[in-house]
């Protein structure tokens, strides 16, 4: 998962990568959002839920019956975001450095 997110609206996302076309680099039930490229050369960029699978768009080989997935984003879940938000409320006690610093 991404160090640098970005917040858009009410959604944090991490930076742009750029994908290689070898297999899905993410998480099976992660929300990205990808660029990708039909057989055309036309380029769209919409959000999905990776399911993972080998006949996908990840990997290139199957281009041009599938698109490809030129580069891709991935979304910080929203209990994470909610879990961080706790956190930053806790006390800690004096003379102790919290784990996360």
């Amino acid at each position: 998962m991404s160090a640098s997110w970005q917040r858009e609206g009410d959604q944090e996302w991490g930076p742009w990568v750029m994908h290689d076309g070898k297999g899905c680099p993410v998480r099976r039930g992660t929300i990205v959002e990808v660029v990708c490229e039909d057989r055309f050369g036309y380029t769209m960029r919409h959000v999905s839920c990776v399911d993972g699978g080998a006949y996908s768009s990840w990997d290139w080989s199957h281009y041009p019956e599938l698109k490809r997935i030129l580069r891709y984003r991935e979304r910080k879940p929203r209990g994470l975001s909610l879990l961080e938000g706790q956190l930053e409320t806790l006390d800690t006690p004096a003379g102790r450095t919290p784990v996360a610093a």
